[in-house]
C-alpha cells in the first residue's frame, strides 16, 4: 500500500502496512503519525496475497546484505547464482539496489531487456536456468542516477514481488543495498508471510566494515530473518598489504 492512503504522508512514508508506520525517521512531523502508529489506518493488504501467491513457486529465499559499499555484496551475489545454476539449480537473481544497480553488470546482460505480458515482466535469462531482474533493465541509459524516495522504492519492490514471471525456482537469490535503508524493510514486510530462508553477510577485514555488520546483525535478529553466515571478502589483499608494509 503506497503512502497516498495516508492523508497529508511525508514523501519518505513507509507506507501504514510497515511495521516501522509512525516510528520510522521519515515519519517525523507527519500529522498522520500517531494514526499511523497504532494501525489505524492499517487495512488488508490486496499486493500481500498476490506477493504469496508469486512466491510459493521458489523454494529458497536468500538475502545479501552488506553494512558498507564497496565489500564485495554484489560481486558474491552474482557468483553465488552462478553457483547454484552450475549445480543443476533453477536459480533467479533480484537486484533490489533501486539507486545502485550493478547486477545487469555482473551477470552480464547489461543491455537486457524486460517484456512484460498480460501476466506479469519476463526476467531476462542469462542461460535456461538462470534469470535476473532489476530496475537497471528498465533505465534508457544504465547511467541515469536513480534518486527516489521510500515510497517509490517501495511500490517498486512490491511490483516486483508480484509480478515477476520467474517460473518455479530452486533459490532466488535477493541483492540488496548497503546498510539498512527502506529498501530492506519493504522486502522484509513484504516477505514476511511468503518466508526468507536467510541471510548472508558480507564485509571486509577492516574495522569500520565490521562494525557496520554488527548493526546489520542487530537487523536480522530484529527482523526475524535467521543468519546463514558472514563471507570476509578481500581478507587476502589485506593480508599482502600487510606484509608489504611489514618490508
Amino acid at each position: 500500500m503506497s503512502s497516498t492512503a495516508v492523508p497529508n504522508a511525508n514523501s519518505n512514508c513507509v507506507g501504514p502496512q510497515s511495521e516501522q508506520a509512525g516510528k520510522a525517521s521519515g515519519c517525523e512531523g507527519c500529522p498522520s503519525r500517531e494514526k499511523c502508529s497504532s494501525g489505524a489506518f492499517r487495512k488488508p493488504d490486496p499486493a500481500a496475497q498476490l506477493i504469496k501467491q508469486r512466491m510459493s513457486s521458489i523454494k529458497h529465499t536468500i538475502m545479501i546484505l552488506s553494512g558498507k559499499g564497496g565489500v564485495g555484496k554484489s560481486t558474491v551475489s552474482s557468483q553465488l547464482a552462478f553457483g547454484l545454476a552450475a549445480q543443476g539449480f533453477q536459480v533467479g537473481i533480484l537486484d533490489i539496489d533501486i539507486c545502485g544497480p550493478s547486477i545487469p553488470r555482473m551477470m552480464g546482460v547489461l543491455n537486457g531487456q524486460v517484456h512484460q505480458s498480460n501476466s506479469g515482466w519476463d526476467p531476462v535469462y542469462v542461460d535456461d536456468n538462470l534469470s535476473v531482474m532489476s530496475i537497471g533493465f528498465l533505465l534508457n541509459d544504465p547511467n541515469d542516477a536513480v534518486i527516489w524516495r521510500g515510497a517509490k522504492k517501495h511500490a517498486l519492490i512490491q511490483q516486483f514481488l508480484s509480478e515477476i514471471n520467474w517460473g518455479e525456482l530452486d533459490y532466488l537469490v535477493i541483492d540488496t543495498p548497503p546498510g539498512t535503508s527502506d529498501e530492506h524493510i519493504s522486502i522484509v514486510n513484504f516477505l514476511r508471510e511468503a518466508g526468507i530462508d536467510g541471510s548472508i553477510l558480507v564485509t571486509t577485514p577492516q574495522e569500520v566494515a565490521l562494525s557496520d555488520v554488527r548493526k546489520e546483525i542487530r537487523f536480522c535478529q530484529r527482523s526475524g530473518i535467521p543468519l546463514l553466515g558472514v563471507i570476509e571478502n578481500m581478507s587476502e589483499l589485506a593480508v599482502i598489504i600487510s606484509r608489504q608494509r611489514a618490508s
